[in-house]
């Protein structure tokens, strides 16, 4: 069962942009393409670290979201991983060295949750518990 969470007006997140939110103890991440939304937890599925903030600095494009711990790119609309644990600290790496900073760790998508724009508000339905 989920909750509805309001996550702010429309009008705070910038079309063509991502935005990182904190609500309720929740963080998301916003991208938003004309009246429509994406919304993801704010954490890098591969060590959960902020996807806005790190050492390389928010990167986004696109639609695309770069990690700015270790380099991996998702597709914000649909969460999908486009390539796993390239670098480290927001540089690139040698691709022989992207096993040892992927930690063992398969990739994974973002973490996406339904979300809709109500009278001006977007909305994220979030699991209850967590």
């Amino acid at each position: 069962m989920g909750a509805e969470v309001r996550v702010g007006p429309l009008s705070d997140f910038p079309d063509g942009g991502l935005t990182g939110v904190a609500v309720g103890g929740h963080r998301f991440i916003v991208g938003r393409e004309g009246d429509e939304v994406h919304v993801a937890r704010n954490r890098c599925p591969h060590l959960g670290f902020s996807l806005t903030r790190g050492p390389g600095g928010l990167r986004y494009e696109d639609g695309i979201v770069q990690c700015p711990w270790h380099n991996s790119r998702f597709d914000v609309a649909t969460g999908v991983n486009l390539d796993w644990a390239t670098g480290f600290a927001g540089r690139p790496m040698p691709k022989w060295s992207r096993s040892v900073i992927a930690l063992g760790r398969k990739p994974r998508g973002l973490d996406m949750l339904p979300s809709t724009v109500r009278d001006g508000d977007v909305y994220v339905v979030v699991e209850t518990g967590t």
